[in-house]
């Protein structure tokens, strides 16, 4: 079975409203990326009661929420569309409402695509003293995130 290298794993972004087709729009990678991650999760409801078997907790899932997160070098003048994403994050533009979300779509070389409408929750830039500048970012799902194989 084959392996894969995350730098192979595409990460793209698509400042555009919340009712546009995901399929239709343009989206631009968000380059100088070292890491990428997306994390699937429940929020639960103890649905324990005094009749629970074994008295043993019991749960039951509410409402699910997915998270992407990156980081990446920042090359001089050469920052490609970090820029353009930080900026929207920094002043939320009309097109989205004035909220700092965006379509995200992550391709894995296997062909399998994640994209979904997503709010950036935090944008940051690190200048170490000694060491490469680089930014993260976190962005959190507004609404479902659709899995193609």
């Amino acid at each position: 079975m084959g392996k894969y290298i995350g730098k192979s794993f595409a990460f793209e972004f698509a400042i555009a409203a919340e009712n546009s087709v995901p399929t239709a729009l343009t989206y631009v990678p968000l380059g100088a990326m070292r890491d990428k991650s997306i994390k699937f999760s429940w929020d639960t409801a103890d649905a324990t009661a005094d009749d629970s078997p074994a008295a043993t907790k019991e749960q039951i899932a509410t409402f699910k929420s997915v998270e992407i997160s990156g980081s990446g070098v920042s090359r001089g003048t050469e920052r490609p569309n970090q820029d353009t994403l930080e900026a929207h994050i920094n002043t939320p533009s009309a097109v989205t409402g004035g909220q700092p979300c965006v379509w995200l779509r992550l391709t894995h070389p296997s062909g399998k695509r994640y994209y979904g409408y997503f709010m950036v929750s935090e944008f940051s830039t690190d200048a170490p003293y000694a060491d490469v500048i680089t930014w993260s970012m976190t962005a959190n799902s507004n609404g479902a995130v659709t899995i193609t194989p």
